[in-house]
């Protein structure tokens, strides 16, 4: 069992990082002249603190489902962030924009829910249909991105694997 006040510090920090991170998605927004590969960084460092602190403090509670799926979407958006950086493409910044609005506001829900396992496997069931189609079309639009290439690299089958563990 995880302690109530570790929940409640985990749920502020994260609702603080969500300020910032939708400041960053309403930037993604703006027309841009060059690709703004700082801002899908700065989205993805600080999806990486969120994250992490999901999957440190679900090691008290491995089977919380809540804080296990907050480190998925955190994960996932993290991956496709830094490959969204090096793709440099600025036709996509409005899809991988709506894209991290979606996964924030649910990632805000499963926060909401963190006492309440059945409602937060509602949330993700009724999310999975939504996650599933953008990160297909994203991930054939990222991954086959030519040249792109970093520590950061993440294959389609590791997408596919975090996607499959988000379901369970």
């Amino acid at each position: 069992m995880i302690d109530n006040d570790m929940l409640l510090a985990f749920r502020e920090e994260s609702l603080s990082i969500f300020t910032e991170l939708k400041n960053i998605i309403d930037m993604l927004n703006d027309s841009y002249t060059e690709f703004p590969m700082q801002l899908l960084q700065d989205f993805s460092q600080k999806i990486d603190r969120i994250m992490g602190a999901a999957k440190t403090i679900s090691i008290q509670d491995p089977n919380h489902q809540g804080l296990q799926r907050i480190g998925i979407l955190g994960e996932l958006c993290k991956h496709i962030g830094y490959k969204a950086a090096e793709s440099k493409q600025l036709t996509l910044l409005p899809i991988f924009a709506a894209f991290y609005s979606d996964v924030i506001t649910v990632t805000e829900d499963l926060l909401a829910s963190l006492e309440d396992e059945k409602r937060a496997a509602k949330i993700t069931s009724d999310f999975a249909p939504v996650l599933i189609k953008r990160l297909e079309w994203l991930k054939k639009k990222i991954i086959s991105v030519p040249n792109v290439t970093s520590k950061n690299e993440i294959s389609q089958s590791e997408i596919d694997k975090l996607v499959s563990n988000f379901l369970k």
